[in-house]
């Protein structure tokens, strides 16, 4: 069994999932919803308060083939990652 470091284990897959920053994720949901994309986002704080996994579930939303009320679905190759489809 490989090594795997914990952030890449349990990181968020939906805004849903993201705590403390319903502020963001709320914003970022309805962007994506009613597809009103910016062209940049600048995601800033101190370690720790989810700017990668942010980020991340935002470029597979974006990318999705049928997001959920702005949520990725989590089940088109878009929303999967290479480690998830082998």
């Amino acid at each position: 069994m490989a090594y795997r470091a914990l952030y890449r284990e349990y990181r968020c897959r939906k805004f849903g999932e993201i705590i403390g920053q319903a502020h963001v994720t709320t914003v970022l949901k309805n962007q994506v919803a009613t597809g009103h994309i910016s062209h940049a986002y600048l995601l800033c704080g101190t370690r720790g308060t989810g700017k990668t996994s942010t980020a991340k579930i935002l470029a597979a939303a974006v990318n999705c083939l049928s997001p959920e009320a702005g949520e990725p679905c989590g089940q088109c190759a878009a929303c999967l990652t290479p480690q998830e489809e082998g």
